[in-house]
This record gives structure tokens, sequence and C-alpha cells, in this order.
């Protein structure tokens, strides 16, 4: 019964998309696995480039006051030559949506990743150690049990 319902939902095209996909599952199993790896490839460099700017970050920090509003364009500038060579050696990108690779340039990288002032801020943000000051520790919070438990607990 379900089946014929799917049957009916699907339509004469849905149909012929299954039938074919049946029939061929092997090669569109492998185009779609090429496709993943060429999508995941191509997202390796911005990755690593995103794990080194967080190094570098982390490293420059020390010499650098979070709390200043003109520190992220100063880490900018400080990591400008450092940037510009490890973007040149990253040779592909994603897409926009994400759905293939294109050409990697210094300027998509950098949006891509987050080396600008905005990234950096955001970074510093996450990176900022947090208040020392203690935790305020929670009101003990009171269980509720159901009425079937109320019940049981009365008789």
């Amino acid at each position: 019964m379900i089946g014929v319902l799917v049957d009916y939902l699907m339509g004469p095209l849905g149909r012929a998309l299954e039938s074919a996909y049946l029939t061929h599952s092997l090669p569109i199993g492998l185009l779609l696995l090429v496709w993943m790896g060429v999508v995941c490839w191509g997202l390796r460099g911005v990755i690593r480039l995103r794990q080194q700017l967080r190094r570098w970050v982390q490293e420059l920090l020390p010499a650098y006051d979070p709390a200043q509003p003109e520190t992220p364009q100063q880490l900018l500038q400080a990591l400008e030559p450092r940037w510009q060579e490890a973007a040149a050696r990253v040779r592909f990108m994603p897409t926009h949506h994400g759905l293939w690779i294109r050409r990697a340039t210094p300027e998509a990288l950098r949006a891509e990743v987050g080396f600008t002032t905005e990234g950096l801020a955001r970074l510093l943000a996450r990176l900022a150690p947090r208040s020392a000051a203690p935790r305020q520790p929670h009101p003990p919070v009171r269980r509720l049990r159901p009425a079937s438990a109320t019940n049981r607990a009365r008789r």
C-alpha cells in the first residue's frame, strides 16, 4: 500500500530516475565519491590556512592588548608578509556555495579565512582569556516528580 502511494507521488519522472539509479548505482556512487574528494581537497587548504592564522595570532597576542580597538588592524599589518607567503601556497579553494572548487587568490582567501580586521576581531574575542572572577553557583534545582509517582508515595 505504501509502495503504491510513493510510486504515485514520484510520478513518471521520479520512477525513471529511480530506475536509472538502481540500474547504474556503482558508476553514480563513484562519481559522487570523486566529487566529494575534490571538494574536500579544495577545502583542505582553507582549513590549514585558518589553523595557521590562529597559531600566528596566538603567537603575537602577548605583544598586543586585545582590549584596544586598533589591535586587529595592528595584527593585520604585522601578519601581512606571512599571509602573502602562506596564501600563495594554497592553490584551490571551495566556491561560494562549496559545491565545487576554484583557483585560490590571496584576496578571495582573505575573505574566506577571515584575515580581515573584522575576522581578526572575532578571533581575538574567542581567544581572549575569560574573566578570572569565580562563577556564581546555581541555586539547587527542585525536581518535580510525575503525579503518578507522587500518588504512589502517598499510598
